[in-house]
């Protein structure tokens, strides 16, 4: 599996998080939308350059990105391997069918990332009401 194997599949899983398109993350970032559908199917790399203002257009941070992609990895790698098919996006719903093993990973990096977001939240409020509170005596 190489280093960069399942960069397409964060991107993807990323974007539909979000609830966005592919067209959209194209006009955003100013790429073509073939172009994303070539990243994340991994059919291509993004240039450093281009990675950035996909971020910018996913408003997410390199290190967000790179986490996601870290567990994503980790699930990939616990997977028995007859059950990987590292051609086709591992997305459901991205016209390619995907093992039941395979889309079992997705849904607990999916979960993984919503319990992540949901604490991050809570985290932001705790603090802004911490900040209200401080700011009231």
């Amino acid at each position: 599996m190489s280093r960069f194997s399942n960069l397409g599949r964060t991107l993807a899983l990323l974007r539909e998080l979000r609830g966005k398109s592919q067209a959209w993350v194209a006009r955003r970032s100013g790429t073509g939308k073939s172009q994303i559908s070539k990243y994340e199917g991994g059919r291509e790399l993004p240039k450093l350059e281009t990675l950035e203002r996909i971020f910018d257009a996913l408003e997410i941070d390199t290190h967000g990105f790179f986490y996601t992609l870290a567990l994503i990895d980790g699930r990939a790698r616990s997977l028995p391997s007859d059950s990987l098919n590292l051609e086709p996006p591992l997305l459901p719903g991205l016209g390619r069918e995907v093992s039941g093993a395979t889309e079992e990973a997705y849904a607990q990096v999916f979960a993984a990332l919503l319990r992540l977001y949901r604490h991050s939240v809570e985290m932001t409020v705790a603090a802004a009401s911490q900040g209200e509170e401080r700011r009231g005596e």
